[in-house]
């Protein structure tokens, strides 16, 4: 039986199958999980030790800037950043490749808590050595057609869960302006001239700005949902926690910070992906 066509037939099981290979999850090894807080790794305990062990997480890194586990050239490049760096979970080799692929494109929703789970190591891995942490939680956004033929955005679902988990506000901050085409089979120089202009800010937001000490442009505010800071209270860079799935040369995710930094100025974007390519 194929490896996906086993995924389908689990969704009927219950107890502690493991959701991946089908395993009694009950029985494993202790396994190292490099994640603190307690929701993911309640989440990632549901793998049997065997799953667990593939996933390829990247625990040390090369690139101070995207996170890239080997010598980046990327970053070398990129005469322009808008985003102070990036952090990847795991490393995008063919097994992740199929477990992302099976929850995108099948929709089997019970992996969700373990793919939020893994992206929760690159989380904190960001917030860490930030003293007081990021004021708010948003994600790349959709293509309109590919949300309707999916049936959701999964950088959304996952940012969500993990903001649900770390006590941070999740908001919804950019849209796509224009239609592109997949990214995957464009060279280096095509992705970064096609992502220009694809993103703009959501005419209607909710973004912690004044506790923050940044003045956005033309954005609606909610007093009761954000406290402002108290006179004389030392401000900071508003901090955006940015969640996309995939990081390949980083083209997505610095325009979206371009166009966050622009409606923000002076914003401070932390990027978190659930797989470095």
């Amino acid at each position: 039986m194929k490896w996906a066509e086993k995924l389908h037939g689990l969704l009927s099981v219950g107890g502690e199958t493991c959701l991946i290979c089908g395993r009694d999850s009950r029985y494993r090894a202790a396994s190292f999980l490099p994640v603190r807080n307690a929701g993911p790794r309640k989440a990632l305990r549901t793998l049997c030790a065997s799953c667990l062990a593939r996933i390829p997480w990247i625990l040390s890194i090369s690139c101070p800037v995207c996170g890239r586990p080997e010598r980046c050239g990327d970053c070398l490049r990129r005469w322009e950043r808008h985003f102070v760096c990036c952090r990847g979970a795991v490393r995008y080799d063919d097994a992740m490749k199929e477990w992302l692929a099976v929850y995108k494109y099948r929709g089997l929703e019970k992996l969700e808590p373990i793919l939020a789970a893994m992206l929760s190591t690159a989380v904190e891995m960001l917030l860490n050595p930030l003293q007081d942490g990021v004021d708010v939680i948003t994600s790349v956004p959709l293509a309109e057609g590919r949300l309707e033929e999916r049936g959701f955005n999964q950088a959304e679902r996952l940012s969500r869960r993990v903001a649900q988990w770390y006590g941070l506000p999740y908001e919804p901050m950019l849209r796509r302006a224009r239609h592109t085409e997949k990214q995957s089979f464009k060279s280096r120089k095509d992705r970064l001239e096609d992502m220009k202009g694809t993103f703009a800010l959501l005419e209607e937001r909710n973004v912690p700005y004044a506790m923050a000490g940044t003045v956005p442009t033309s954005v609606p505010f909610s007093a009761s949902a954000y406290p402002r800071p108290l006179p004389g209270a030392s401000a900071r860079p508003l901090r955006i926690l940015l969640v996309d799935d995939i990081y390949t040369t980083g083209s997505t995710m610095n325009e979206c910070a371009s166009v966050l930094r622009r409606g923000y100025p002076g914003c401070e974007i932390y990027g978190a992906l659930w797989a470095r390519s």
